[in-house]
């Protein structure tokens, strides 16, 4: 079981960044201990150079001031600061300390005159009487036989970098554990969109709801937009569902209808005498609408998605706009006169489209019925075509009871009715296929409406030049 559990552990991204974090963090401290040390390193070997170049500063002084620049020289240097102090003596040839710089700060050490005078160039050591420190001295001769010693106090190397070695280590150990400590705090606040993301999942997969949403951060990072589309994702997919599951509920609610009425003609015909002949053809012509109906739904259904997804055929030809609206006005005249409804259109003659003419017909009859159904008794509907910006628009206004705001998103939707009731006749896949085919011909279709002030309805398809002869 623990192996399982640390297995599963190690293939977790919260894992694997947390490594990532603590190594980077880690390496980062090693590689910045370990400039220091060398850096440092460095520094205290580079200590005899600045001693051998004090040295032959001073021989220089000597052969052009003679002894007398060395002490001036030297005795100026004892106003420095004392990390720049140099330990600078001559010896006579008898032995005898002819000059020395700043006694006081030198006399820690046991810097006593070599018995042998050394050779030139020679390194010694003087110990501090107490402490660690060391007294680092070289030796030069002037020109009258003197020797000249210069040297600088510097903590015993090995001493330092050993100090500092063991303070890399014990301070290695605690940055480590920092740096794993830290990579999982940051890897857990990281990763917490991703969290949020695979509970909201396994919710939406357990329970089936599509209502959950994830919560969104306020860094506005990626993780954050990649948070906000996938909770889009779940809004689009819940109105999908939501669609099909009313788009079905309608599908059997008028599939219902005309399937059990031809189930009852069929059976009073089955029933009735033989003699009565034309009672049963009654029946069947009965049965033959019902059956046109229940067609003609499921062809406009098809329609509509042979729309959407471009494998509509199109029978394209160049149609004279203002013919064609004449045609269907004069196709739905005793409609408008059944309510008394005015019907008007205006159309300049010289306005071409490039279209399927039988499409088109169904597109603006869908229209015009729309509007004349929903259009009260003693109302008008207007029907205006022009061309703006190589376009040709047309536009259906209606005085009828409009539609309501909620309600204008979901006009196009496939068997969606205003009329929840589903009172009024009608499949209500018309405007679901005025807009598929509008858009197969590269066009896009508009509405504009409001509660009790009507409705327009705006068509916009490419215009072409207004063919010759």
């Amino acid at each position: 079981m623990r192996l399982k559990l640390l297995s599963h552990v190690r293939k977790t991204l919260a894992f694997r960044l947390t490594l990532w974090y603590s190594a980077i963090f880690i390496l980062s401290s090693m590689i910045l201990f370990t400039v220091s040390y060398l850096f440092l390193s460095s520094l205290v070997r580079d200590n005899r150079k600045v001693i051998q170049s004090k040295l032959m500063e001073y021989l220089s002084l000597a052969r052009e001031g003679g002894f007398q620049a060395i002490e001036n020289a030297a005795g100026d240097a004892q106003h420095a600061r004392r990390r720049n102090t140099f330990f600078v003596r001559v010896i006579g040839r008898d032995n005898r300390t002819v000059f020395l710089s700043t006694p006081q700060l030198w006399e820690r050490f046991d810097a006593k005159p070599l018995e042998d005078r050394p050779v030139a160039g020679e390194w010694w050591y003087f110990p501090a009487k107490r402490g660690g420190d060391v007294l680092e001295v070289t030796f030069a001769y002037l020109p009258n036989g003197d020797l000249l010693e210069v040297g600088k106090d510097i903590e015993d190397r090995d001493e330092i970098l050993e100090q500092l070695r063991q303070t890399i280590v014990g301070v290695m150990i605690p940055m480590i554990l920092i740096g794993l400590a830290g990579g999982a705090i940051l890897a857990h606040r990281a990763l917490r969109p991703i969290r949020n993301l695979v509970h909201t999942m396994q919710s939406v997969v357990d329970t089936g709801r599509m209502d959950a949403r994830v919560p969104i951060g306020r860094s506005g990072d990626e993780l954050d937009e990649l948070v906000h589309l996938f909770n889009r994702m779940l809004e689009r997919i819940e109105t999908l569902i939501n669609g099909m599951r009313e788009a079905l509920d309608n599908v059997a609610h008028d599939l219902r209808t005309p399937m059990t009425r031809l189930r009852g003609i069929a059976e009073m015909a089955l029933r009735s005498d033989s003699s009565r002949q034309h009672e049963q053809k009654e029946a069947l012509a009965d049965c033959l609408e019902e059956s046109d109906r229940v067609i003609t739904l499921l062809n406009t259904l098809m329609d509509i998605s042979e729309a959407e997804t471009g494998t509509m055929k199109l029978d394209l030809a160049t149609i004279n706009i203002s013919d064609l609206i004449e045609e269907i006005v004069e196709l739905y005249e005793h409609v408008a006169e059944d309510k008394h409804i005015a019907v008007s259109f205006s159309c300049p003659k010289n306005i071409w489209v490039s279209a399927d003419r039988n499409r088109m017909r169904q597109v603006l009859a869908n229209l015009l019925d729309n509007a004349l159904k929903y259009t009260n008794d003693e109302g008008t509907v207007a029907i205006d075509a022009y061309e703006q910006d190589s376009q040709i628009v047309i536009r259906v206004r209606d005085n009828g009871a409009g539609i309501p705001p909620a309600e204008i998103s979901k006009i196009w939707d496939r068997l969606h009715r205003g009329d929840t009731s589903r009172s009024q006749p009608g499949l209500g896949l018309g405007l679901s296929l005025v807009s598929a085919v509008v858009q197969a011909h590269g066009g896009r279709i508009g509405v504009q409406s409001e509660p009790g002030g009507g409705s327009v309805f705006t068509l916009y398809l490419p215009s072409i030049p207004t063919p010759v002869g």
